[in-house]
């Protein structure tokens, strides 16, 4: 394969990067910026709902928590050699990791020495280093870190939710797994989970600020491998019902004031990123029509004195799962539950949109969605997560303008119904 090199422009924003199709399959976006800090991301399409997958037809199953084991332990070194946070600090770098239901993500940020810093980023991610030892030091403070997301409200309450939602798709599953799952995590897992997923192919680099596309060119060649068999591994999933598992769900936690948790599972999913992409933006535009601050929605449930200002909204949409969550600290949760139906109830009925809050809504997420190209970091961010999920930024945006309101209808008509809504209530445990 021949390294294949194309500029990409957008009129509207004067914003261009380069994308590179390296010989090695990966593809890199450089994104020159006179900035005074460098960013640079590496993404691998693997993450904690991967503990299912074949290679060469060979179905394998790892255990819960893997990936993000892996994310933790890729840093180590050899006998002789210090770590990869340690070699970062010395050239003045920072650098940080993290891992998500599907993607693993290795960062850097550095003011000087930006070549070096990628060199060290790209050689430690293809240098796994996995020991008994290690392995088992890590294994502690993975646990450690698991014990402190259980005890966080927020964490427990959001499980609840998904895990009402779905019935087997591993996006129930947290991104850590749990201290029992954990335990069956040897370096042979490690080792048997980063050969499946750590290919060039199933990569995407992306850098923003002070590097050429030539320099990164040249980073890539001297430090990706060549020599790699074909990339042969294919993601699992269980077929996951249209049906939520539970309708309604309460739990406690150490915590002031209960917490309700709406979730809509959406199954209007699709393998292609522009449909994939096409729907989101449809979803977030009516989603803040329905929802925001400005809301009738908000406007009378905090009248009433129903809610509080933390009340928030967000959307997940993946190949394989896509949910709404709405989220509110009221006193009476079932009450807020109860209005937030009827609300979506009135609003399928009636489909009472404007054109003019369907324009404002849109206009104002396209302005934010500009904005992200102001900073370094953030477009760093915004290329990863269209590239690595099958996309590009620049056609986010005008599919985003294209979107309309008949689109919005459709979401509204198709998500918005009372089979796909699970209630989670997380209350103050009572002393």
């Amino acid at each position: 394969m021949n390294t294949e090199i194309e500029t990409l422009y957008h009129d509207g924003i004067r914003e261009s990067y380069t994308r590179i199709r390296h010989k090695s399959g990966m593809t890199v976006c450089v994104m020159p910026k006179e900035t005074a800090v460098t960013y640079a991301s590496l993404g691998v399409l693997c993450g904690a709902v991967d503990n299912c997958f074949t290679v060469n037809g060979e179905r394998m199953t790892v255990p819960d928590g893997t990936a993000h084991f892996l994310e933790h332990k890729l840093f180590a070194a050899g006998e002789d050699e210090a770590d990869a946070i340690a070699r970062f600090a010395e050239l003045g770098a920072n650098a940080d990791a993290y891992t998500t239901p599907d993607m693993t993500a290795y960062l850097f940020s550095a003011a000087e020495n930006e070549r070096a810093a990628l060199e060290i980023l790209l050689d430690f991610v293809f240098r796994p280093y996995f020991t008994e030892e290690n392995v088992e030091r890590e294994r502690a403070i993975i646990a450690q870190e698991i014990r402190m997301y259980d005890d966080a409200p927020s964490q427990r309450g959001y499980y609840n939710a998904v895990e009402s939602l779905y019935h087997t798709h591993p996006i129930r599953v947290n991104v850590g797994g749990t201290e029992e799952s954990i335990r069956d995590i040897t370096p042979d897992v490690l080792y048997t989970f980063y050969r499946a997923f750590y290919h060039p192919v199933n990569m995407v680099l992306t850098v923003a600020g002070n590097l050429s596309p030539d320099d990164v060119l040249a980073v890539c060649d001297a430090c990706i491998p060549h020599d790699l068999p074909p990339f042969v591994t294919e993601r699992m999933f269980e077929k996951e019902p249209d049906t939520v598992f539970r309708r309604e769900y309460s739990d406690t936690a150490q915590m002031s004031s209960p917490v309700l948790y709406f979730g809509v599972k959406d199954t209007e999913l699709s393998s292609d990123w522009t449909a994939r992409e096409t729907h989101a933006a449809a979803v977030d535009i009516l989603n803040d029509i329905l929802f925001c601050k400005s809301s009738p929605l908000y406007t009378d449930l905090y009248d009433r004195g129903l809610i509080n200002g933390k009340f928030g909204f967000e959307y997940e949409l993946a190949a394989t799962y896509a949910y709404v969550l709405i989220t509110a600290e009221t006193d009476e949760p079932e009450t807020v539950a109860k209005e937030i139906r009827q609300h979506l109830s009135e609003r399928v009925r009636l489909h009472d949109i404007t054109d003019e809050q369907f324009e404002r809504c849109r206009r104002v997420m396209y302005a934010s969605a500009v904005t992200a190209f102001e900073s370094a970091e953030d477009m760093m961010s915004e290329c990863l997560d269209a590239a690595i999920d099958g996309g590009e930024m620049f056609s986010a945006l005008d599919i985003m303008m294209a979107v309309t309101k008949d689109d919005l209808f459709r979401v509204l008509d198709r998500l918005y119904t009372p089979e796909r809504y699970a209630v989670s209530i997380l209350y103050p445990e009572r002393i």
